[in-house]
């Protein structure tokens, strides 16, 4: 069986491998650089810059193994291997940190919201209070139950 994975060669062809390689690191490349000009939080922008760029290192590596080493070169391809599961473990504790980062992040958005909601609550009460001191305490609106008007003469003619 090993004799048979010698006399192989690289499992796809450059031709196929090599463009979507290509396109993906000009993506990782577009990507980090709008990075750069978003507006995300300092650590969210580390985090996925840091992941972009290990995943730009991974692209060539996974041409090679793919396209251009086989196991007929076993060092290499081996190293390349040992290099590519590297650097897929360093992605997953960048993606751990990432979520780890954004629940961060998630928990003090919420503490800023319920602090501005609780200004907000006050602010709120403080008018109505204002506005209850501000009502007229006395007797309160002046009620006549009849139909005539203290300035006008009486139908009886007394006036």
């Amino acid at each position: 069986m090993s004799g048979l994975l010698a006399a192989t060669g690289p499992a796809l062809p450059l031709w196929l491998v090599a463009p979507p390689a290509f396109l993906l690191m000009l993506f990782l490349a577009a990507y980090v650089l709008a990075l750069r000009e978003a507006d995300v939080p300092e650590s969210r922008r580390r985090i996925r810059t840091t992941a972009s760029i290990v995943m730009m290192a991974l692209q060539p590596l996974l041409v090679y193994l793919f396209a251009i080493g086989s196991a007929q070169t076993p060092r290499p391809f081996v190293f390349t291997w040992v290099l590519v599961m590297g650097l897929v473990g360093t992605l997953v504790i960048l993606a751990l940190l990432d979520v780890l980062n954004n629940a961060k992040l998630a928990t003090q958005k919420r503490q800023e919201l319920r602090e501005e909601f609780r200004k907000l609550r006050k602010e709120i009460d403080a008018f109505h209070r204002e506005r209850r001191d501000a009502e007229p305490t006395g007797a309160g609106p002046e009620l006549r139950l009849t139909g005539t008007d203290d300035a006008e003469p009486a139908e009886d003619g007394r006036g």
